[in-house]
């Protein structure tokens, strides 16, 4: 039922309001018309007692409020790919509905209360953690690792040339961490992730002054 108790009882009473004040217009009444008048008008005045429900349905509109709070707030995380925002709306979305259904079994206006708010902080409480894409990044992070040390290990290079091999390596890490900031969805990010773990892969630096110095000492012998 759409009432709670205090509801009800308040459309009771003044349902037995009307009745009492019918009653007493029939016994002032002195003709027979006039108490089929205050009949009709009394039986009409209690018929009209349509109480209106209150509680519950502002009840549910908190949450509903509380759930299109929620939704924007993923919805504005940039962090969270397609399919992790989808799951966490259908989560607040859950608790949501577990909330009216508490409320639609409340009986009393506190306890229609207390569900509304126990509901509101229900929802409130969905914070999905980002997972695809720090997940991305550490990939890229170890790639580019692996890379530095890789040319740190390599004692054909200068530090020169290693300098500049690393500042290379580091520029395409960060161009795929941007494009991994950039993706949208789980596939997006996923050929992000390995479009930039290939491309800092694929630094491979020359050898360069240490090659042609020896070149030179090659020719004058």
């Amino acid at each position: 039922n759409d009432l709670t108790d205090e509801e009800k009882a308040k459309a009771k009473q003044e349902a037995q309001d009307k009745a009492a004040a019918a009653k007493q217009a029939i016994d002032n009444a002195t003709t027979n018309a006039g108490v089929d008048q205050a009949k009709a008008n009394g039986t009409t005045e209690v018929n009209n007692v349509n109480p209106t429900a209150v509680a519950k349905p502002a009840a549910k509109k908190a949450i509903d409020d509380a759930l299109k709070a929620k939704n924007d707030a993923i919805d504005a995380r940039d962090n969270l790919t397609a399919e992790e925002k989808i799951a966490a709306k259908e989560e607040a979305k859950a608790k949501a509905d577990a909330a009216k259904t508490a409320i639609d079994n409340a009986t009393t206006n506190d306890a229609v209360t207390q569900a509304k708010n126990d509901g509101a902080a229900s929802v409130a409480s969905v914070n999905p953690t980002a997972q695809a894409k720090p997940a991305a990044k550490q990939a890229i992070d170890d790639a580019l690792k692996a890379k530095t040390d890789a040319i740190d290990a390599n004692n054909d290079l200068t530090a020169e040339e290693k300098a500049k091999a690393k500042e290379d390596a580091k520029a395409k890490a960060d161009a795929a961490k941007q494009a991994i900031d950039n993706a949208t969805t789980n596939d997006v990010v996923t050929q992000a992730k390995n479009d930039g773990a290939a491309s800092v892969a694929s630094v491979t630096p020359a050898a360069v002054v240490k090659t042609a110095a020896k070149q030179s000492i090659d020719e004058a012998l």
